[in-house]
């Protein structure tokens, strides 16, 4: 080999130890017949407390919660089958140096190195997916009580819709990142940005379920002081991803005017989600040259704060007229209208109103109006 390509090479391999220690995700080698520890990234040493040093001596018990499923044994059994089968995937609740249970979906996968095949682990903190998802069965357990009890039964169809939607793009955002890292094409920056996002819809998720069993729960609303062109900016970066996801340009005019209002913000920002996602997603089955969205904010002319999205599609021509915003309307073809119905809901016990316009000369307009604080 030329000293030229042995310069290049030792470039490249530098290359690599960088990226492998700028990873967000943790990183474990371990032998692959003994199953010890070889080495660890900077990035599992953060998350487990320990060194490289002290991690190579540890086994199972040592640095796992003390619980049949995570004994040595069945730590063995997961690594042996990556070793003999290439990749296997679990959940691993692993124990910090300070005593810290840290709950993780772990990936191990076989790796042939020139020097001897070892078990390369990659995991990551999934603690907060697990609260979020205990937090939604138990949302669903209070909505089938007042499903049978009351007349609040529909709420549980609309949390549904409304929580779908973060949770179905946080785990496609997951998928994604498990994809590049199993076919070997993961990069530090590529998997930190899926994750740093699959955290972002799981965070949304959250105060949706937060803000909705609140509001489920007292049927009243919590109410705080707000903008609404602060709410509507806050909504902004996943209304944004909608639209780049469906080849939509979005157009986002905010009056420079405050549009202060009494609110639960989350609530309100989901109608705005809502409206916007119904005009992105009605643009998507169009032309691409005509897929447009307007997003805007004014007073009104009865001294409102007022929000319109406009979309330039096929409108409203073949709606259910008045019955729009009563949950049986939907120009989706596996669309529910419960979406519609809740911020109906949402936006009449905020002491607004909302409504439904044909746009001129193409497509529809939808907007709520609330009251401004004095």
């Amino acid at each position: 080999m030329r000293a030229e390509d042995r310069r290049v090479e030792d470039l490249e391999l530098a290359d690599f130890r960088a990226l492998v220690q700028a990873l967000k995700y943790c990183v474990l080698l371990h032998d692959a017949a003994t199953y010890d520890i070889i080495w660890a990234n900077k990035a599992a040493c953060d998350l487990l407390e320990w060194t490289v040093d002290e991690l190579r001596p540890l086994k199972a018990p040592d640095m796992s919660k003390n619980a049949r499923q995570y004994s040595r044994e069945l730590g063995h059994r997961w690594l042996r089958e990556a070793a003999e089968h290439g990749v296997s995937s679990t959940e691993w609740c692993y124990r910090s140096k300070s005593g810290e249970e840290i709950l993780t979906e772990a990936i191990a996968i076989r790796v042939d190195l020139p020097s001897r095949p070892i078990v390369m682990v990659q995991f990551r903190d999934i603690a907060e997916e697990a609260a979020v998802r205990q937090d939604l069965v138990r949302v669903n357990q209070h909505l089938n009580h007042l499903a049978r009890y009351n007349a609040m039964g529909d709420m549980a169809m609309a949390i549904a819709h409304e929580v779908s939607q973060p949770l179905t793009a946080a785990y496609n955002f997951v998928e994604g990142v498990r994809g590049r890292i199993e076919s070997g094409a993961a990069a530090g920056e590529s998997v930190a940005w899926g994750l740093d996002n699959a955290r972002r819809q799981i965070d949304r998720a959250g105060k949706i379920l937060s803000s909705l069993r609140q509001y489920v729960g007292r049927l009243e609303q919590s109410e705080q002081l707000a903008d609404l062109n602060a709410i509507v900016a806050d909504c902004a970066y996943f209304i944004e991803l909608r639209a780049d996801e469906h080849g939509v340009r979005l157009d986002i005019d905010l009056t420079s005017r405050p549009l202060p209002i009494r609110c639960e913000n989350v609530l309100i920002g989901q109608v705005v989600m809502n409206l916007a996602f119904n005009a992105i997603d009605e643009m998507a089955r169009w032309p691409r040259p005509r897929r447009r969205v307007e997003l805007a904010t004014r007073r009104s002319a009865d001294g409102r704060a007022e929000l319109s999205v406009r979309d330039f599609g096929q409108g409203l021509s073949e709606g259910p007229g008045d019955r729009i915003f009563d949950g049986v309307f939907s120009s989706k073809a596996n669309g529910s209208g419960i979406g519609l119905a809740l911020s109906h809901r949402i936006i009449t016990r905020h002491h607004g109103d909302i409504s439904a316009a044909e746009n001129e000369p193409r497509g529809a307009v939808f907007s709520f109006t609330l009251p401004l604080a004095g």
